[in-house]
């Protein structure tokens, strides 16, 4: 139909406006106190998928419910001691916000916090209120969202299985751009593999956009717990994909290897992986995997036997046999999706466990501060409105806790900013609409809909805005959306905006005053935590005994340092702050090498057989590896530059030992990779 909404964004947002919009009337319909709890509800929880929204919608009626009946129980304990209730006050925010960063349930336990906190509020002022409130709030909530989860699949629904295909697609399409373009830089005989290194983060993006969606895919009907495992095991090859590539682009080819490279048979070996790609992509599309017959291996197994057959007259640098290993990897990458696809079992298992981030914050001292600091920002703003008693002073604890929860100063700034603006654009909306026409129950319905659709495309078109289409919405219902009917009273949206800046101001008092968290000593802490797991992680690969090794899965963190420098790029900074990212963003640069050269090590080096073909060679890779781990640690630029050109010394004069005749080729692949990989931790040591 012509008409019908087809984008995905006014599709959502097409819903949410008919979600707010049922949810208010059937409050009016109740008679309840404040309706505009349930229209904020449905915006709270709205999203582009109805996987997303179903996750979410359970989250905030389980938290709501457990946070009311957990701030029931603590009213009755509190009521005659006002020590005692601003204790448990401080203690349910921090604890919550202490679980916030470490749960997959993050927003239950916000949601629980908030809850708790506006039943145990009615105590100062108004303590014949709380049980109402524990009893009634929950109640306006679930009324959004079953609405919003009812919405969801009934009014335009978005389905995150059909998105996630979409995505796969996209990926596929996207490495094969990246293949032509790698193709380009060797025959072209450019050095700079920069076009390369862009396109590879791109898809590293869309990769981790895949995966935090994947996990609401389960609360979708029709799907099959065996289709998202299969999802999940396709984006960890893409991703491994992805860190073998970033090896091979920080291999810092010569020139002389890009001309040795164009006597090797390399336009064959694309061109096979291209037609891969494509029988993956369409096997992948369609669900006929039994069509897959992959070209790859054949393409490779040439190219090794002329590089074997040249071996003398190659160069022992690693870019060559770091090229051949890349291949490999691609290659089995395709033959673990063409496993996956066909509904093959994979038994080779992960030769490491990672350590989440779950069990490296959990006695994190950072985190730990960062609870107590947002617990003392809601106390503060509990003061503030004690003294002033200011009637939106809810929304103030509500405003510093949403602020607080920010890790830096730069994003809570951004945050608050955001606060205002949308309560300002929504506020005003509201009251240029009253001021215009008389609000009965008809205007209200055209209103509120063509307001709440706007505000919520703005919101899905423009991620980086979002917060304001966000709080825009939720000033827009408290305004228009008041007990009775259509709205009587301003005193809602002002005691709003009031509660905002009484928020807005306990939360920049507390956080530059206790443990200041300027972006740029976050992100100071954000290198040094990944410098030293990486250097725990390198002990481990490097100096394993043997057993299964436990690396810290550093991703997050990496993706968060990221996010920060890149947010500062943006920014008009002075010579000095300028100078000073530029050496933050080369120390991020060098940590991310490392990673990508820890995550080769691991998928495609055998260490044991390396050190072992090393021995003939008289050559003790061990002591080098341990002497790499101290240099690390130490932060010893000079000893892991003299590290790095002993073991060049050692590739350059390897053909001229009787040893180097004996080996078998793969051996001495093997041996060559694993070197050039320690001579390339060597030059990135900070």
């Amino acid at each position: 139909m012509e008409f019908w909404p087809q984008s995905v964004e006014n599709r959502a947002a097409l819903r949410t406006a008919f979600g707010v919009l049922i949810a208010v009337l059937i409050s009016f319909a109740f008679h309840l106190q404040t309706p505009y709890w349930s229209g904020m509800s449905v915006i709270v929880v709205a999203n582009l998928y109805t996987g997303s929204i179903i996750d979410k919608a359970m989250l905030r009626i389980i938290g709501t419910i457990a946070g009311a009946f957990l701030g029931l129980s603590i009213a009755g304990m509190v009521a005659n001691s006002f020590i005692l209730y601003l204790i448990c006050c401080f203690l349910i925010i921090a604890v919550a916000v202490y679980y916030y960063s470490l749960s997959s349930y993050a927003y239950a336990y916000l949601l629980g916090a908030l809850c708790a906190f506006l039943v145990i509020s009615q105590i100062a002022f108004n303590p014949q209120n709380a049980f109402f409130v524990a009893i009634w709030r929950p109640v306006e909530i679930a009324i959004g969202v079953l609405v919003s989860a009812v919405c969801a699949y009934a009014i335009f629904p978005n389905h995150l299985k059909d998105n996630i295909v979409i995505q796969v697609h996209d990926i596929y399409a996207e490495f094969s751009v990246e293949f032509n373009l790698l193709l380009e830089n060797l025959k072209g005989g450019d050095v700079s593999f920069d076009r390369v290194e862009q396109g590879n983060l791109g898809i590293k993006r869309k990769i981790r956009k895949a995966v935090e969606l994947i996990g609401a895919m389960n609360r979708e009907l029709g799907v099959r717990a065996e289709r998202v495992d299969i999802l999940r095991a396709l984006l960890d090859s893409f991703s491994n994909l992805a860190k073998q590539l970033q090896y091979l682009i920080i291999s810092l080819p010569q020139q002389n290897d890009l001309s040795e490279m164009k006597l090797l048979p390399v336009e064959s070996v694309f061109a096979a992986i291209q037609q891969d790609i494509i029988s993956l992509q369409m096997a992948f599309t369609t669900q006929s995997p039994s069509t897959i017959v992959l070209q790859t291996q054949k393409a490779i197994d040439a190219l090794e036997k002329m590089v074997n057959e040249q071996r003398k007259q190659l160069s022992k640098r690693d870019f060559i046999y770091s090229f051949i290993y890349f291949l490999r990897q691609v290659n089995q990458s395709f033959i673990l999706m063409q496993s996956l696809l066909v509904g093959e079992s994979i038994k080779s298992g992960p030769k490491f466990q990672l350590i989440n981030r779950k069990e490296r914050l959990r006695n994190d001292n950072d985190l730990i501060k960062h609870s107590i600091k947002a617990g003392l920002s809601v106390l503060l703003a509990l003061s503030f409105w004690f003294v002033s008693n200011w009637p939106g002073g809810l929304n103030g604890i509500i405003s510093s806790l949403i602020i607080s929860i920010r890790k830096n100063l730069y994003d809570m700034t951004n945050i608050g900013v955001f606060r205002l603006a949308g309560c300002f654009l929504g506020g005003g909306i509201a009251l240029l609409s009253l001021f215009i026409i008389e609000m009965n129950l008809y205007n209200l319905i055209w209103v509120l809909f063509l307001s709440i659709w706007g505000f919520t495309y703005f919101m899905f078109r423009w991620p980086k805005y979002s917060y304001i289409g966000l709080q825009a919405n939720i000033a827009l219902v408290i305004t228009l959306a008041q007990e009775g009917g259509p709205p009587v009273l301003l005193d809602p949206p002002l005691e709003r905006l009031g509660g905002i800046v009484i928020g807005i101001l306990a939360s920049f008092i507390v956080a530059n005053i206790l443990w200041r968290s300027d972006v740029w000593t976050i992100l100071g802490r954000y290198l040094d935590k990944l410098h030293n797991c990486l250097t725990f992680n390198l002990n481990q690969v490097l100096l394993g005994s043997g057993e299964q090794m436990r690396l810290h899965d550093l991703a997050n963190l990496f993706w968060l340092s990221r996010g920060l420098i890149e947010s500062l790029s943006d920014e008009v900074l002075s010579a000095s702050k300028r100078s000073k990212l530029t050496g933050l963003a080369q120390r991020f640069e060098s940590l991310v090498n490392i990673q990508a050269t820890l995550s080769h090590i691991l998928v495609a080096i055998d260490i044991e057989r390396a050190n072992c073909s090393a021995e003939l060679f008289h050559l003790n890779l061990p002591f080098y590896a341990k002497n790499l781990v101290t240099i690390f640690e130490r932060h010893d630029k000079d000893g892991g530059q003299g590290l790095s050109q002993q073991l060049q010394d050692f590739l350059l004069g390897i053909d001229k030992n009787p040893a180097y005749f004996k080996m078998v080729d793969s051996e001495f692949h093997n041996l060559v990779a694993y070197v050039n990989a320690l001579i390339q931790l060597g030059m990135r040591v900070e």
